[in-house]
């Protein structure tokens, strides 16, 4: 399954490296897309999981720095 959601703070390249490495490491995470101009991380997870890995994955953006809006 694929969600989209839309972040604050991410700027550049370097944000989005710091977000798709830590955020590809967390259990349940297959894939990570960052797209700066649109403010945005797409992520790719293991359908039976959807709601836990959406809540952990919101906690660790936010404590990144990358609030999700």
């Amino acid at each position: 399954m694929q969600k989209t959601v839309n972040v604050a703070n991410v700027m550049c390249g370097g944000c989005s490296s710091t977000i798709e490495s830590n955020l590809t490491e967390m259990d349940g995470v297959n894939k990570v897309e960052v797209n700066v101009e649109k403010k945005s991380v797409t992520l790719e997870f293991e359908d039976s999981r959807v709601d836990e890995v959406m809540a952990k994955v919101t906690e660790k953006l936010t404590e990144l720095g990358y609030p999700v809006q």
